[in-house]
């Protein structure tokens, strides 16, 4: 083979391996839909590089603090595709909203702009209101499963307490049909939503089926409360068909009844949960990253900054009177320690004047930090919903305890561990 036929192939390879990226958003808007104030939504923009060689992914710049960057790629390869997962929260304030992030990656042109539009509904729901919508039963399994579901929410409503005037479920059924949300989230957060929207307090979501036992019929009646972030659910096993709309009313009724217990009893079950979870995430982890302005100074203060000592982090609200004793054990664990750091994290979030009140009284010899509005994400990987939470983080930034609750006993082991954690440390 000649010399410039090796030359001529050669510069054909370079040319073929010196393709450009070429960046194609799937859907560059995301449609939303109708929102309630607040609402968060998830949302994942489909990135497509149909070019020849690698894109990256240099800056990703939400144009808002509504939006947040939960995932992204660092580089798609050629011919590939990747996401960008963003949180989204609507407004306030009801009406259109349009809300943009900023894509810059090494092809042409740099910047690539991503939209969300949503539309903000007014909320009606009020305190005050006891309405009640009650959706026909969910029938699998039986030959008349269409009557009998008829039947059943003809006699739910009839035998309704006379303070919970019954809605037609007409209107909530097309809003929940017409959510983008709907069969992709859980349903009693998109009946909450909209039980919010329409001003309706309760709705009652039943199904019915053929028990496994063999013996009548199972039926599951969960209560959404749009005041309440979690369902309440009843089941009935093996009722007999005859009897089991009698037993149904008598179960929804006793759940409106009871309502303020067995909601009480639910947010236990869930914080239980919830706290588990987020211990088994945490502990033996590196702290996840938290940091706001210091309350008192206006500075910003985090958990980085404490690396080197052992850390106590007390998470706090204002009208909790387990936290005041925390304090106070904690501002005489100082003093007495004063190579041990401590940081309060305020969770009344949007209330600083009266947090900063609060403070000042306590004569607090440690800082406490306050996440505002839009950076109170920061808060969700530590946060389990009451207070006190007390996390504990080794001079190194791991996590080594993280509890709920307060006691004489809890306070003494949290002791122990911060001056083992001295003693530990290597001297100087």
């Amino acid at each position: 083979m000649r010399i410039r036929d090796l030359l001529i192939i050669a510069v054909v390879f370079v040319l073929s391996c010196s393709g450009k990226p070429m960046l194609n958003v799937e859907t560059p808007v995301y449609e939303a839909g109708e929102l309630a104030p607040r609402e968060r939504k998830t949302v994942w923009f489909k990135l497509v590089n149909e070019g020849d060689s690698e894109l990256k992914i240099e800056n990703i710049r939400p144009m808002c603090d509504c939006i947040v960057i939960e995932t992204a790629p660092e580089a798609i390869p050629p011919h590939s595709t990747d996401s960008i997962k963003v949180i989204y929260t609507a407004p306030d304030s009801s009406g259109p909203d349009e809300s943009f992030l900023m894509v810059r990656t090494n092809t042409e042109p740099k910047n690539t702009k991503l939209g969300i539009k949503s539309t903000v509904a007014e909320l009606k729901l009020t305190e005050a209101d006891s309405s009640i919508v009650v959706f026909p039963f969910q029938v699998t399994g039986m030959a008349d499963g269409q009557k009998f579901s008829l039947d059943i929410f003809q006699y739910l409503i009839e035998k309704l307490p006379k303070s919970y005037p019954p809605k037609n479920p007409n209107e909530m059924t097309k809003k929940l049909a017409a959510d983008p949300s709907f069969e992709k989230e859980p349903l009693n957060d998109v009946a909450r939503k909209w039980a919010n929207i329409l001003g309706i307090r309760f709705v009652v979501i039943g199904d019915a089926r053929p028990s496994p036992t063999g013996l009548g019929l199972d039926i599951s009646i969960m209560l959404v409360d749009g005041m309440f972030r979690l369902p309440i659910g009843k089941k009935i096993v093996g009722v007999q068909t005859e009897h089991a709309f009698k037993a149904a009313s008598d179960t929804l009724n006793f759940m409106l009844q009871n309502l303020v217990q067995l909601e009480r009893q639910a947010f236990m079950a869930d914080l239980q949960r919830k706290w588990a979870e987020q211990r088994a995430a945490m502990i033996g982890k590196p702290a996840p990253p938290l940091a706001a302005e210091n309350i008192i100074t206006g500075k910003t203060v985090g958990i980085a900054d404490f690396k080197g000592k052992p850390l106590i982090v007390q998470f706090f609200s204002s009208d909790c009177d387990h936290c005041e004793e925390e304090m106070n054990w904690l501002n005489d664990l100082i003093s007495r320690n004063p190579e041990i750091a401590a940081l309060g994290v305020s969770v009344d979030v949007g209330e600083i004047d009266s947090v900063r009140a609060f403070i000042k009284d306590k004569k607090l010899n440690y800082p406490v930090i306050l996440p505002s509005e839009e950076n109170e994400r920061q808060l969700d990987p530590y946060y389990g919903g009451a207070t006190p939470q007390t996390v504990i983080i080794s001079p190194e930034g791991v996590v080594v305890e993280y509890f709920m609750g307060s006691s004489s006993q809890t306070l003494a082991k949290f002791e122990q561990i911060l001056v083992n954690m001295l003693e530990k440390k290597p001297k100087k």
